[in-house]
């Protein structure tokens, strides 16, 4: 028995040297490792030599080539049949078999190719759908998560998990389809959002009274107790006349000339110029177009936009003498109120500044306007004289001065020359003097108006009895100065401190050697 199992362990190896030999006699070396490569993998060496032949000598080709093929055998042997009977004079066999199986294994390739293709296809169209279906149930219930039915979110967790399976070259298969392509969760989320894109922009397309509703019934959902107040125009007339009314009351001119429009219209409906109201007035523009409330009081007292003539136009069938009632009411009570008290108040001191300004001199002996009275031109002169010299380009620092609020931007209401550090309060108001005369330091004196410094805050006056001889750089006044002329309140006017809220003067001091605010106030 051991010596009949070592003769055929003998017989076995001596077949296949003997047939690797031929191998390598009949096709050489590499042909013959080729074969008998693809041999250990389980074919035949006819079919692996038909394959190399049909692959141009790829081994790996090759292994896939008899995976794809569920017939070779009988396909191999057909076309070999087919090319024996009709290969003409001078072609080989091996030329013409090798014709015929490339053939067929590009069809089948192409084969598979498209089957592979339309299972990718429809794989992505399905995954597609299901996120419009998620998405659009997202949008309208105004949840953070889509409404997937059970069985499609089941499916789709599957193909999620399901692991990419690795084709292996060295094991036969008989499988010809490849696995269609997993898609990440970047994608899918990249594909839900561009759904809802789609679908947010075909909703927009809707009714502005649907997708009102619609974000409504979003925003109570996420914010139950948020609640969005109704719009000014869809008020009653009669709280959108008092809410405009009291949104215009701090601003002067457009109480008044609103005030006289509607009394104009109420005493003489019939007047079109009355109920006419041109755009394009510099008045109108500079009054009343662009203030808070008031044109939208206009269009509560029925008057409508003309875009032709761009002008305000109030019907003579749409005038009511109750809204006439009502807004007339409303503005007046508006001119009794704090805001617009106050805001005649500054109205009438930047009057007081602007004629002031005109009186601007140049700062200087040799810029002293014309046209000025003697006795006018000798007390500037005698200002400057008491002024120190201008240090040079380059030395000292830059005073600036402006009469009023700096938004009123007043026609010479603005002056600034340079002082150095050692010079005193007393210096800036002898310049003063000669820029605008004796009535800016008289009243400055007085208390009736004051001198701040803009570059603190919050913003405190100066008390000038008390820091006239002290220098600039221990007022804060230097490397830089601004100064402002502003109106003083009741309480800086009587010298009531605690009042005007100067009790609390915390803050550091501005610029080396600067006193601190307890110091200065």
């Amino acid at each position: 028995m051991v010596f009949k199992k070592l003769t055929d362990r003998l017989t076995t190896a001596a077949s296949t040297a003997a047939q690797h030999a031929t191998n390598s006699l009949w096709y050489g070396r590499d042909q013959a490792g080729k074969i008998a490569q693809l041999e250990s993998m389980g074919f035949s060496p006819e079919r692996a030599r038909h394959a190399l032949n049909a692959t141009e000598g790829d081994v790996d080709r090759a292994a896939e080539l008899l995976l794809l093929s569920e017939d070779g055998e009988d396909v191999l042997g057909a076309a070999a049949a087919t090319a024996a009977a009709t290969q003409p004079a001078g072609v080989t066999n091996h030329d013409v078999e090798g014709r015929h199986v490339a053939a067929h294994n590009d069809e089948q390739m192409r084969l598979a190719m498209e089957e592979s293709l339309r299972v990718t296809q429809q794989n992505e169209e399905r995954q597609l759908h299901q996120a419009e279906a998620a998405s659009m149930s997202n949008f309208a219930n105004g949840t953070g998560t889509a409404n997937i039915p059970p069985a499609k979110a089941k499916a789709t967790t599957a193909t999620q998990q399901k692991p990419i399976q690795q084709k292996q070259p060295t094991q036969k298969t008989t499988n010809t389809k490849k696995q269609p392509p997993i898609r990440s969760a970047a994608a899918i989320n990249a594909g839900k959002a561009a759904a809802s894109r789609h679908n947010i922009s075909n909703h927009s397309k809707k009714t502005s009274t649907s997708a009102l509703t619609t974000a409504k019934s979003t925003l109570d959902h996420t914010h139950p107790h948020v609640k969005i107040p109704d719009k000014l125009q869809n008020k009653s007339k009669e709280e959108q006349i008092l809410r405009c009314a009291d949104r215009v009351k701090p601003h002067v001119m457009a109480v008044d000339t609103l005030l006289r429009v509607l009394t104009s219209v109420k005493s003489s409906p019939g007047v079109d110029k009355f109920r006419t109201i041109d755009r394009t007035n510099p008045n109108y523009v500079t009054y009343v177009r662009d203030k808070p409330g008031a044109e939208d009081l206009l269009l509560a007292m029925n008057y409508r936009r003309i875009a032709s003539k761009n002008e305000l136009r109030l019907e003579r069938h749409l005038v009511d003498d109750a809204l006439l009632y009502l807004g007339i009411s409303a503005l007046e009570q508006a001119r009794t109120s704090t805001e617009y008290r106050e805001a005649k108040k500054w109205r009438a001191f930047h009057a007081e500044m602007r004629r002031v300004a005109m009186q601007l001199g140049g700062g200087s002996a040799e810029n002293l306007v014309n046209g000025m009275t003697e006795e006018e031109t000798q007390i500037r002169l005698a200002f400057l004289s008491h002024c120190p010299k201008e240090p040079p380009q380059g030395r000292g620092a830059w005073m600036h001065v402006y009469l009023g609020e700096e938004e009123e931007k007043i026609e010479g209401g603005y002056v600034s020359r340079r002082f150095d550090g050692d010079d005193i309060l007393d210096d800036v108001l002898n310049w003063l003097g000669g820029c605008y005369g004796t009535e800016l330091l008289e009243k400055l004196k007085s208390r009736e108006w004051c001198l701040c410094d803009l570059n603190r805050y919050p913003i405190l006056p100066l008390d000038l009895e008390k820091h006239r001889k002290k220098t600039l750089q221990y007022l804060g006044l230097f490397p830089s100065g601004k100064l402002g002329v502003r109106l003083s309140d009741d309480s800086w006017r009587s010298g009531d401190m605690d009042d005007h809220g100067l009790g609390d003067v915390a803050g550091s001091a501005r610029g080396l050697g600067a006193a601190s605010r307890s110091m200065l106030h």
